[in-house]
């Protein structure tokens, strides 16, 4: 009959379970935590945003511009499609439970929370941070990187978000509108390509007459919102001899908040 193998001894197994025991949790460590996929359902709570804005740039691109995506608690989603030569389409759509469920999850999986809150080459003096926030219920996270340095699961997660996680998507045109139109002057007039006449007959609305801003609706904001869509770097119109450059704010969806809409009529 052979002999009984030997069994290590005790003190070895101990050390190696102590080794496996620490090398999952250097693991866990390095890929941060990951908190549950749950959020806040509330219409009004923004539970994703993605920014790239706004460096040295016109007065009026950083006051028009929107977030890449914005996505609530009840799924609805906006997102922007942008053209190399200024113009964009704003769309908007919903998420089901499941789709933003995935989204989460895939964000959580990434490693998302345990990344630094900022990353990048401050060398560089006139650029825009990219920023990814995330808010889950009880708990919330935001990455920026400013030129380079972010993870490379980053940019993936971001390009995700920002292309509507996979929403269908259809033309976003507010209802209301925060609109402020600027002077232009020029030494040569602008081409007609480069703007386009504001209708102050049709709409009841002259820009002469806006000084300081003014909440504008109906056709009015849909007017403006597709001068603004239709150049971010020139949002130009011309009324009569003159010329204006239009900046419109939409309440809880651009990076800069307009003043308080009047109230709603009885």
């Amino acid at each position: 009959m052979s002999p009984a193998p030997k069994r290590p001894p005790l003190s070895r197994l101990l050390l190696a379970a102590a080794l496996l025991l620490a090398a999952g949790l250097a693991c866990n460590t390095l890929a941060g935590p990951r908190p549950a996929v749950a959020w806040d359902p509330d219409p009004a709570a923004i539970v994703v945003r993605a920014t790239f804005c706004c460096g040295l740039v016109p007065m009026s691109v950083a006051q028009n511009y929107i977030p890449d995506v914005t996505l609530w608690g009840d799924g609805r989603i906006v997102w922007v499609e942008s053209d190399n030569v200024g113009g964009r389409r704003v769309l908007t759509g919903a998420l089901t439970p499941d789709q933003m469920t995935a989204l989460l999850q895939q964000i959580v999986d990434a490693g998302f929370f345990g990344w630094d809150s900022n990353y990048g080459d401050y060398s560089i003096t006139d650029g825009a941070s990219q920023c990814l926030q995330v808010t889950l219920a009880g708990t919330g996270h935001s990455v920026c990187e400013y030129y380079s340095g972010a993870p490379a699961k980053f940019h993936d997660l971001y390009a995700t978000a920002a292309s509507g996680a996979g929403a269908a998507g259809v033309e976003f045109v507010p209802a209301q509108a925060y609109v402020t139109a600027y002077p232009q002057t020029f030494s040569t007039p602008p081409t007609p390509d480069q703007y386009l006449v504001w209708p102050a007959d049709s709409l009841g609305l002259s820009l002469a007459a806006n000084a300081s801003g003014e909440w504008v609706e109906g056709e009015a904001a849909a007017f403006a919102w597709r001068v603004v869509n239709r150049n971010q770097w020139q949002p130009l119109v011309r009324e009569g001899d003159n010329y204006y450059e239009l900046t419109v704010l939409v309440a809880g969806l651009s990076s800069m908040q307009p003043p308080t809409p009047p109230p709603a009529a009885p």
